[in-house]
């Protein structure tokens, strides 16, 4: 069914026997999951799995959005598994969208005028759905559907997360939202990350913000301040710490340094 509901709302923890997925049509839909807080936006599918416990609240004055709900046995009888939690998270940009639109569309019809076999086209399309699901976030993870491929590498499926972080050293990016692009839970993509990368997330987005840094007090003379700010610091004096525990120096003894050795090299 589709949705306009106003803000704000908020919906007190709870948990469902059966399988709960939205897909977000038109504004913010927030979910607090394990303590981890997620944003569902446009395009977003938020997946409650049975007895997931979440808190659910408005993220924008008014949404709109899509809800298919329906019990394990629905599947099982059809000999079809949802993809596991490890796969996807609460929150996923859903891939290949104008199919599953059309999808939502066949289900709309369905459940709007009452035919005959109306409840087994219903039952026919939700295992349609489920089945492009899997294969469009095989696709979006890079791993082959035709069976025989394997598990795709750790570098291969956090590469989206490194992007992201290199594009949005200034941006608002958490766990929880790296997770959702990696088409991962948020305990599994810090332990593939991390496995991949060789530091977490927050130590390497720390690590990029440092190195960009570390370029601009070398080649402009943009103050600090104004670099901490354009990295994403609220706080400048949390950047310089974070710049003096990584190279052992000051912002100002980064830049002089810099500085002689530009002179050291022009001389020569």
């Amino acid at each position: 069914m589709f949705l306009n509901v106003k803000g704000p709302y908020d919906i007190a923890a709870h948990a469902h026997p059966h399988f709960e997925l939205i897909y977000i049509l038109r504004g913010t839909r927030c979910v607090v999951v394990d303590g981890q807080t997620f944003r569902a936006r446009r395009g977003d599918l938020m997946i409650f799995r049975p007895g997931d416990v979440h808190r659910e609240y408005s993220g924008s004055k008014t949404i709109s959005y899509f809800v298919i709900r329906f019990h394990p046995d629905e599947l099982s009888s059809a000999r079809l598994e949802f993809p596991k939690r490890e796969r996807l998270g609460p929150v996923i940009p859903l891939p290949a969208r104008a199919r599953f639109l059309e999808i939502f569309g066949r289900m709309i019809d369905e459940k709007e005028h009452a035919r005959e076999g109306g409840n087994l086209l219903l039952g026919a399309y939700l295992v349609e759905f489920v089945v492009l699901l899997r294969r469009a976030v095989d696709e979006a993870m890079g791993k082959r559907v035709n069976g025989s491929g394997g598990p795709t590498s750790p570098e291969q499926r956090v590469r989206s997360a490194v992007e992201a972080i290199q594009q949005n050293l200034s941006g608002d990016l958490n766990l929880a939202e790296l997770a959702k692009r990696s088409f991962m839970s948020v305990s599994h993509f810090a332990h593939v990350f991390k496995e991949a990368v060789g530091a977490s997330p927050k130590s390497y987005l720390i690590n990029e913000r440092i190195e960009k840094a570390k370029k601009l007090l070398a080649e402009t003379a943009e103050p600090a301040q104004d670099i901490a700010q354009r990295l994403g610091y609220e706080n400048s004096y949390f950047f310089y710490r974070q710049f003096k525990q990584r190279t052992g120096l000051t912002t100002a003894e980064f830049r002089r340094r810099a500085s002689n050795r530009r002179k050291v090299h022009t001389r020569a």
